[in-house]
């Protein structure tokens, strides 16, 4: 028997595969493609799941390859999924292909399909409704579309939430899987029938994903014969129990993954026909790669790729080719930093243990442990008790022997206090990621880099690194596209946890006016915060929570808020009331606001 677990990587093998079938391999330069993915994996009430995010950034990556624009969301909460869908919905209005992946979470209550967010508590079933997402209502979000809609539910899990869920009426049921469905006008994929949940399989793959694997690369196979030819393979896998199932219909034309081979004789002698992908060879491929897959080394994908080359839109092949370039990546980064030259250039001692810093470079080594965290008390230049703890905790830190000296390797991997002063500024301004020096601080340039053309303006605090992005263009941001972008910048939106840290933030933007907005009644508002409001919370001070999920310590709400002014306010923002106030009063206070970001932008902090 084969144990319950995700069936998220199968999915996303289909996924793959739909995009194929349904337009032939190679994008049209004037199709419009746009795909919303979203894998949750970090449920707070519930046993996290290991696979939904890494696959839903595994298909997100394979999407932009095939030409789709894609909106990327990993472990999001009701808001940031009920924001997502509904912003996505107006992105697909004109799109020719439109397809929505889901790995998660899945319920059915009264044959009503939800898909479950990661701070869902799911008590009773009357709950869902204010914690859940309605498939229904992802698919309405698309409706609009004329193109091809695809949406595909990796939700097939056996659900946690089911046995400590309250029964409110002896009348509403509660299903096992997720409900069969009719849709109309878009094609619907389960890894398994409605009703039912999947299996895993004892390996790598599922029985599904094993399937799917034997047939994706058959040329002129039909898209719905493969389909039928998937669900036999897995019956006969799992020995009748697992039935995968595509909900909707297809067009009448046959649709092929890989299109049919077109002999010499049909074309002339000189035609070059395709290698064969029969099942022979992705059996080999399916073994090979399990095999680098253990190894997870450089070698090992390479000796996997080179083997395979002549095959390279096998999903796995694809897949392989994704995990060399991250570890190369990984590889050159650790090279660049071991050959980076020392920022200061100091000589050795006479002890042959550390190196001759003078007064002034003793205190930049003061501030660069400041930078990451560590009390050295006065910048002062004197090493005193605090100071040499201090460089024994950063030499712990960055994995250099045990010792109190500064020596060569510590000052290779201290922070470049020059450098970051240097790019410091008190206004707001647009980074080159190609011009930031090798001795920045490694956390700054990788959320430079991520960010792209924006302007922003950075400071250090306890260690952690304070970015205040600023946004003023595009009205349509809103405050899950800046968890996003914070999350993708290393980091999050700010968490604040003392009145100090609330002062720091606050110096940090507000020496940049444009960091504020006043409108014509004489309310002030500034960046929003990682601070929202759990659905269902009493309103209007109740439920509110960190996006980290860190304990809420402080709150720092100016008078008469949050307030919920128009009923829908359930996210913090840096704020000031007309009136009430000295003239001139800082904007340090904060205001509940919509989701919409603005004019002003948003707070992101890099631990």
């Amino acid at each position: 028997m084969f144990p319950l677990r995700s069936c998220a990587y199968s999915l996303a093998l289909v996924f793959c595969s739909l995009v194929f079938a349904c337009f032939g391999g190679a994008a049209s330069s004037q199709e419009k493609r746009v795909a919303l993915i979203i894998g949750n994996s970090d449920y707070a009430f519930v046993s996290p799941l290991p696979n939904p995010t890494n696959d839903a950034t595994d298909v997100a990556a394979s999407l932009k390859r095939l030409g789709f624009s894609v909106t990327l969301g990993t472990n999001l909460d009701y808001n940031q999924m009920r924001l997502m869908v509904r912003d996505f919905g107006e992105t697909a209005t004109d799109a020719d292909i439109v397809l929505v992946y889901f790995a998660g979470h899945g319920i059915e209550i009264d044959n009503t399909n939800y898909l479950i967010p990661v701070n869902a508590q799911l008590k009773s079933d009357r709950d869902v409704e204010f914690e859940a997402i309605r498939l229904d209502a992802v698919m309405g979000a698309i409706d609009g579309s004329q193109g091809v809609k695809i949406v595909l539910v990796d939700a097939c899990r056996n659900n946690p939430f089911v046995a400590d869920m309250a029964r409110t009426t002896a009348t509403r049921s509660i299903g096992r899987g997720l409900a069969r469905i009719d849709p109309g006008g878009v094609l619907v994929g389960y890894s398994a029938r409605g009703g039912t949940t999947s299996l895993d399989g004892d390996g790598r793959n599922s029985p599904y994903a094993l399937a799917v694997l034997k047939y994706i690369g058959e040329p002129g196979l039909e898209l719905g014969k493969m389909f039928r030819k998937v669900r036999d393979s897995v019956l006969e896998t799992t020995g009748g129990d697992q039935e995968p199932f595509t909900y909707g219909s297809l067009p009448g034309d046959d649709i092929f993954l890989v299109p049919p081979v077109e002999t010499a004789s049909a074309q002339g002698p000189q035609a070059a026909t395709a290698p064969s992908s029969g099942p022979t060879i992705d059996a080999l491929i399916i073994d090979d790669f399990a095999t680098a897959q253990a190894s997870q080394t450089l070698d090992a994908w390479s000796t996997f790729l080179e083997k395979y080359a002549a095959y390279p839109e096998n999903s796995l092949v694809k897949i392989a080719a994704a995990n060399r370039a991250a570890l190369k990546g990984t590889q050159d980064e650790q090279t660049r930093m071991a050959k980076r030259k020392p920022w200061l250039s100091a000589k050795p001692a006479a002890d042959g243990r550390s190196v001759i810093l003078t007064a002034d470079e003793r205190v930049l080594v003061q501030k660069s442990l400041t930078y990451m965290g560590f009390d050295v008390g006065a910048a002062d230049g004197n090493f005193g008790a605090k100071t040499l703890r201090a460089i024994s905790a950063a030499r712990f830190k960055t994995g250099l022997p045990p010792g109190n000296q500064v020596d060569m390797a510590l000052l290779t991997a201290l922070p470049d206090v020059q450098a970051i002063e240097a790019l410091r500024s008190d206004k707001a301004r647009y980074y080159d990621s190609q011009d930031l020096p090798d001795t920045v601080d490694p956390r700054l340039s990788k959320a430079i880099k991520s960010l792209g053309h924006v302007r922003l303006m950075f400071d250090y605090f306890g260690g952690r690194i304070y970015i205040a992005v600023l946004q003023i263009a595009n009205w349509h941001d809103n405050w899950s596209t800046a968890s996003l972008a914070a999350r993708n910048a290393g980091g999050h939106l700010a968490t604040i946890s003392s009145a100090a840290e609330n002062e720091f933030i606050y110096r940090l933007f507000s020496s940049d006016p444009d960091f504020s907005y006043t409108d014509t009644s004489g309310y002030s508002s500034g960046p929003m915060i990682g601070l929202y409001q759990a659905p269902g919370s009493a309103e209007p001070s109740g439920g509110w929570a960190w996006e980290t999920g860190e304990p809420v310590a402080f709150l720092g709400w100016s008078p008469g808020n949050p307030d919920n002014f128009g009923g829908r306010q359930n996210f913090a923002r840096y704020f000031r009331k007309p009136g009430g106030t000295a003239a001139g009063a800082p904007i340090k206070y904060w205001d509940d606001t919509n989701s919409d970001l603005g004019s002003v932008g948003y707070i992101i902090e890099i631990e």
